[in-house]
């Protein structure tokens, strides 16, 4: 079922108002965790003892191992890799009060709803909400590792209703190893361009702008920002549809 999901924006300077443009163009920004406001992204709990290595070792050798891993936890959450992914964070609900007031400056903003057919909407991920920190194994496949750590917050955020696209940044060694194939193997490159196109770790990324399906402006929007934004729908979204948001008289 076709299904939209949006992002909340700031306008209130004038940085915020041209990237929430800048969006309605076409370009989108992808963020690294570490500017996140949630002080336990990537900050998984490392469960070593799973790993049939680990079991055959003696009472000492464990004990030593977790020490290890506890000052040096695996690289897929490193605070290296809080810089070096790219997160979207997009979410079901357009009319939330909080998320409004959170990240839409106190409802002066705006918030933009995306259409889940598109790339790189159609690759989102949704959000686990628990009591519990993510568990970390010895033996995970990393990018199974990153998923679950990046795709489990705590209970308290359960009212976002999140959905994440990921961006992994592509080392050069891996570059190097895509080349390297393609030149013996000319018949992936669709999937090697799809791969590369997928990820790149934090930065602004192109996409179909026929993907934006509506606006919604705030409630306490200025008519400045509320004047500059309808223009720009008007010239490169004129498919979008524009709502504004107001506060009920009756109701919270």
């Amino acid at each position: 079922m076709k299904q939209t999901l949006y992002k909340y924006y700031s306008t209130a300077t004038a940085t915020q108002l041209s990237r929430a443009i800048e969006t309605l163009s076409g370009r989108i920004y992808f963020s690294a965790p570490s500017k996140f406001n949630d002080p336990f992204e990537l900050s998984a709990k490392v469960n070593i003892s799973t790993s049939p290595l680990v079991k055959s070792l003696s009472l000492k050798e464990k004990e030593a191992m977790e020490r290890i891993f506890r000052l040096s936890p695996p690289e897929a959450v490193s605070a290296e890799w809080r810089e070096k992914i790219g997160i979207l964070c997009l979410t079901e609900d357009p009319l939330n009060i909080l998320m409004w007031s959170h990240y839409a400056n106190n409802h002066t903003g705006i918030c933009i709803g995306f259409d889940t057919e598109v790339s790189p909407f159609n690759s989102t991920k949704k959000v686990t909400y628990n009591g519990e920190r993510p568990k970390a194994e010895f033996n995970s496949e990393p990018e199974m590792l990153i998923d679950r750590v990046l795709l489990t917050k705590s209970q308290h955020w359960q009212y976002e209703k999140e959905w994440r696209i990921l961006k992994r940044t592509i080392e050069p060694d891996e570059l190097n190893f895509y080349h390297e194939t393609f030149k013996t193997n000319p018949d992936r490159l669709d999937e090697i361009a799809e791969t590369i196109e997928q990820n790149g770790g934090p930065g602004t990324y192109s996409f179909d702008k026929s993907a934006i399906r509506s606006i919604f402006l705030g409630a306490r929007i200025t008519p400045k920002n509320k004047e500059s934004l309808i223009q720009a729908a008007s010239m490169l979204i004129p498919h979008a549809k524009v709502f504004q948001t107001e506060l009920d008289n009756n109701y919270f």
